[in-house]
């Protein structure tokens, strides 16, 4: 198909782990793939992709206007996870998506708006059955209170732009940074026990979510709709590490941390953090929300959409293990 009547879609926060491979995806499905990206950022998860580049922040309203018009699709994919002060949370997780949809009501038109939340935005689960979309929000970190924020400015014109709202959990996979400690760890033949290991956990592959988003995009779909998009099973934490361990390939030390000791450990490692004006990101809210139970239903997905996880976790620790040592992350 020729470039200039491919449809066009941009992702903002291209160059980030989650986003770098929705640039993969999308382009492979023949789109115009045009990443949004802060102008000086690091950009090496995408610098072999051939991506049209439009420069802007959200947080600088601005810069905006050149990078939504003429879009068919925008799938809003940038955010911070961690942040020196709670005020930067809302900035960018609440205010710039604001930003953003204030621009495009002005200056663009696109066939769809994807919002990219988290489940942090719901809150977890309570362990006995999984979270569905219309489960009442009840988030427990900064973070997952700033992303419902933002799910409620793209509600507000919901009306005027056709939007949906996706809310992965944990994702991993080749590039991320956020779970390579636990392969860290067991490759140094250390095996981390945090809290109750039989609490459970669902997780998602960058490849899945990419390919959930990608179907999403042309599906017809109520605007304003919550999706969750995950693999379709969930996994005991206890499960999680024997899989991390089998992915690793080496024999490992039981290292048992209890929940309350977990969570000190966290308030020393915030307030380091925080005397020397850095953002931390492991907290005593990120403890918390590593020792709940976090468990969702993806029925909505599959009956919209026809989404259906094909990465099981075993396979993907291993994919991503390999892409680890193959890149030097581990030694």
């Amino acid at each position: 198909m020729p470039d200039r009547v491919k449809e066009k879609v941009l992702i903002t926060g291209a160059n980030g782990f989650v986003g770098s491979h929705l640039c993969r995806r999308l382009s492979e499905d023949g789109y115009h793939v045009v990443a949004g990206i802060r102008d000086g950022c690091d950009g090496s998860l995408i610098s072999e992709l051939n991506l049209e580049y439009r420069f802007g922040d959200v947080t600088e309203p601005n810069t905006l206007p050149e990078m939504v018009k003429g879009i068919d699709y925008i799938i809003h994919n940038a955010g911070v996870v961690k942040a020196a002060k709670k005020e930067r949370f809302f900035e960018v997780n609440q205010i710039g998506t604001r930003n953003l949809l204030e621009a495009v009501s002005k200056y663009g038109g696109p066939k769809k708006f994807v919002f990219i939340s988290s489940t942090a935005a719901v809150g977890p689960s309570d362990g006995k059955q999984p979270l569905v979309e219309d489960d009442a929000p009840h988030p427990i970190t900064t973070y997952g209170h700033s992303k419902l924020a933002g799910e409620q400015e793209v509600k507000k014109l919901s009306e005027t732009i056709n939007s949906i709202i996706i809310r992965p959990p944990a994702v991993y996979g080749p590039g991320d940074k956020e779970t390579l400690i636990f392969f860290q760890m067991l490759n140094n033949r250390v095996k981390p026990y945090l809290g109750n290991p039989r609490r459970r956990i669902q997780l998602v592959h960058a490849d899945d979510l990419s390919r959930g988003i990608a179907m999403a995009l042309k599906a017809k779909t109520k605007s304003g709709s919550e999706y969750f998009i995950a693999e379709s099973v969930s996994y005991s934490y206890y499960s999680l590490v024997r899989h991390l361990r089998q992915a690793v390939g080496r024999t490992s030390i039981p290292f048992y941390l209890p929940g309350w000791m977990l969570k000190s450990t966290a308030k020393i490692s915030q307030a380091a953090v925080k005397a020397f004006g850095g953002a931390p990101m492991f907290t005593v809210e990120k403890a918390n929300e590593l020792l709940a139970d976090w468990e969702v239903s993806v029925e909505k997905a599959a009956r919209d959409f026809g989404f259906k996880s094909k990465i099981s976790f075993p396979d993907g620790a291993r994919e991503t293990f390999y892409w680890y040592r193959d890149e030097g992350w581990l030694s």
